[in-house]
């Protein structure tokens, strides 16, 4: 294996810590502010954040030339990118608030098993491997909300698989916009409309509390330099390498770094089913991204 695919996934298990640690920063943020107000605040960084590196990539490549046909789906794009995000942060921070930072995490990840699912809308298949770890997931889910006194699924979880589902649908249409529009600038609009989308909620239901942001302003400050500015930037970079595959199955490791932060920094406590629990989520996301081995052939093939 080449060195540099080497660094290139090390710099993926970096991204994934700096993305659990993102669930604790939710979590301490969530004591202080609405889930409204946090994400609108959290956004409005990311997209300075995020300006701030597509101007200065712009400028390294100033001599390429931009489609204008594209600028039509660039902003149709970001908006609708952006309100998939609002959506799917708002159930999530409502989600992380309920049930803490390691839950959260697994129920989370389940939208790499739900974005082939939702495939199926489109006319995608599906292979057998994939129905394997929906059977997983689902046993996850089952365990993961089950204690003591039974299985009780509650408001945190159902707020929590509706940020999965909503996540699900931004990944789709990233694949769909990214193709045609300058990955940066579209992340840039992403969260532009996502804060935009966030304002009225966030008037209407939120607090703005001077006291309560500077509290919660280090929350803030790293979901938006460093989970969406620096790690963000650091997925795109290893992905140059990496097999996509092979950096989704990387990139799950974040559900295990926010159950291991949740437990360390948080002191969160979880008992023996809800880490076997864990542990059938984690294999669904991995079943999901592992393609059948007739698949792979058939690609070598063609290749040739």
């Amino acid at each position: 294996m080449k060195r540099s695919i080497i660094i290139k996934e090390v710099l993926l298990v970096v991204t994934t810590i700096i993305w659990g640690l993102g669930f604790i920063a939710q979590r301490i943020g969530g004591e202080y502010l609405d889930a409204y107000t946090f994400n609108l605040l959290r956004n409005i960084v990311a997209f300075i954040v995020l300006l701030l590196i597509a101007l200065i990539k712009k400028g390294i490549n100033k001599g390429n030339s931009i489609d204008n046909n594209c600028v039509k789906k660039k902003w149709i794009g970001g908006a609708l990118i952006g309100l998939a995000l609002a959506v799917a942060m708002t159930f999530q921070q409502l989600g992380i608030n309920i049930e803490g930072a390691g839950k959260s995490g697994f129920i989370t990840a389940l939208y790499i098993v739900f974005v082939p699912v939702l495939g199926l809308m489109f006319g995608r298949k599906i292979n057998k491997l994939v129905l394997i770890a929906i059977v997983f997931s689902l046993t996850g889910l089952y365990l993961i909300n089950t204690n003591s006194e039974g299985f009780s699924f509650g408001i945190g979880s159902i707020y929590l698989v509706a940020c999965a589902l909503a996540y699900s649908v931004q990944i789709m249409l990233v694949d769909r916009f990214s193709k045609d529009v300058e990955v940066f600038t579209l992340s840039c609009l992403e969260f532009l409309f996502a804060s935009i989308f966030l304002i009225p909620f966030a008037c209407i239901f939120g607090r703005f509390d001077f006291d309560l942001i500077v509290k919660a302003l280090p929350a803030i400050l790293f979901l938006g330099i460093c989970s969406s500015g620096v790690a963000y930037t650091l997925q795109v970079y290893a992905q140059t390498e990496v097999n996509v595959n092979v950096a989704c199955i990387i990139m799950a490791l974040e559900s295990v770094f926010s159950l291991l932060f949740g437990v360390i920094i948080l002191s969160e406590k979880h008992g023996y089913i809800e880490l076997i629990g864990c542990l059938f989520i984690f294999i669904s996301v991995v079943l999901s991204q592992i393609e059948p081995k007739k698949n792979i052939d058939k690609e070598i093939d063609v290749n040739k």
